[in-house]
């Protein structure tokens, strides 16, 4: 019963946190609705045992890589756009019929698909370091090499404003 009341509570503040991130008009503050996001996000794998993913999740995206994104977002000054004109446009609709499109392809996708059975020792830190290190050590690699890159972005871009 208590766990049923977690997800709600995680499931609601992660939807509420993902409207948030794209209402609100100021970068800065979507950045801090994604890091509410992830955490709730978190929350659930933890719900469902999952506590390396949850780990991960925190430490790696909402402690790093939103940093990261914070950083970008304080070094370039952004005017704050002005919503005035909100006649419709064929942009914006055709945007949102193919992101529901899109939306109702993939769960139907995801649904014809059976899941196998799971090994005991299938969500295990062990297990996890093998697949990472082993199968999915390109992935990882550019990985790593995409984040050095955008640190680097980074630098170069507060040594221009340096200037």
């Amino acid at each position: 019963m208590f766990e049923t009341v977690l997800f709600y509570i995680f499931s609601a503040g992660a939807v509420a946190a993902a409207i948030g991130v794209i209402t609100s008009r100021s970068s800065i503050y979507s950045a801090l609705f994604l890091v509410t996001a992830m955490c709730m996000t978190a929350g659930l794998f933890v719900l469902l045992k999952a506590y390396l993913v949850a780990t991960i999740l925190v430490l790696v995206y909402a402690g790093a890589i939103l940093v990261l994104f914070l950083f970008v977002v304080m070094m370039i000054d952004f005017k704050k756009t002005s919503f005035s004109d909100w006649g419709l446009k064929p942009a914006p609709i055709l945007a949102v019929l193919a992101s529901v499109l899109l939306f109702a392809l993939t769960f139907q996708v995801i649904r014809s698909i059976e899941a196998p059975g799971f090994a005991p020792q299938a969500g295990t830190t062990a297990e996890m370091g093998r697949l990472l290190f082993g199968r999915y050590v390109l992935p990882f690699e550019l990985t790593a090499f995409l984040l050095l890159a955008a640190v680097v972005s980074v630098v170069v871009l507060a040594k221009k404003d340096a200037k």
